[in-house]
């Protein structure tokens, strides 16, 4: 079965830096992917490179097969959903009204919604908890609260790609959390998930594979059973050590 997400080759350069250096990566149906990294090591670029709303220099990004690059704004947005990193909504729309956006790929930006869209936007709020905001304004949220609506925005978009940009760093355990359980529940329904965490105890926990990006190029080990002290000192430069729990899960803390 072909991978729902493929790059293939995919290199950046900013100024003088090659960011991305010949990436080559794949994320099927049905996974959870966690890319993470020291601070500037290039996650964001990656996935805005994947997405198609970022700078490629070289390679290819293919989406169902197909290549990102002859499809079409709204063709790609009905294929790829992306939870940027979230700082805040600078217009004044209503929460209902923003999730609503996550609809225009389908229905059309000058089109009708219909009563579908909206059950699907009110589905969206739900599962991340937010179901009584529908009529607040955007600008009028915590940094939390507009994570969440930026997360029920892409889910309302309904695609079988997903890629989120540190979506739980600006919330709390317990939302955090159900985050990870809702990204559990979209993987069970075939759904292709690469996520960038500064949090390896979330990877460890909740990813089926765990890559690390440094100087330009992915680490990827057999599995996120594979990771060790030795691969977070070599990628983060900082001791770690990593601590067994009960249920079979492990955690890892840098060593000060």
């Amino acid at each position: 079965m072909r991978p729902l997400l493929s790059l293939e080759g995919v290199r950046v350069t900013l100024g003088s830096r090659e960011v991305l250096k010949k990436i080559d990566l794949e994320v099927a149906a049905g996974q959870v992917v966690a890319l993470l990294g020291p601070n500037g090591s290039g996650k964001s670029t990656l996935l805005a490179a994947a997405a198609g709303i970022g700078r490629k220099d070289a390679g290819t990004v293919l989406v169902e097969g197909d290549d990102l690059d002859a499809l079409t704004r709204r063709e790609a947005a009905r294929r790829i959903a992306v939870v940027p990193q979230q700082t805040g909504f600078m217009t004044p729309f209503t929460v209902m009204e923003t999730v609503l956006m996550g609809r225009f790929p389908s229905a059309g930006r000058f089109s009708r919604l219909t009563a579908g869209d909206r059950r699907a936007a009110e589905a969206s709020l739900e599962a991340v908890d937010l179901s009584s905001f529908g009529e607040r304004l955007v600008t009028d949220l915590s940094g939390g609260e507009a994570q969440r609506v930026a997360i029920a925005r892409a889910l309302a978009q309904q695609t079988k790609v997903l890629l989120l940009d540190e979506p739980v760093s600006a919330l709390d355990p317990r939302h955090a959390i159900a985050v990870f359980r809702l990204l559990d529940g979209l993987r069970g329904e075939g759904k292709g998930i690469l996520v960038a965490l500064h949090d390896i105890n979330y990877a460890l926990r909740f990813a089926d594979r765990v890559l690390f990006l440094k100087d330009g190029l992915l680490l990827e080990p057999p599995s996120p059973r594979a990771v060790d002290d030795v691969l977070l000192a070599e990628v983060f430069q900082t001791p770690w050590s990593l601590e067994e729990l009960s249920g079979g899960f492990r955690a890892a803390f840098p060593l000060v």
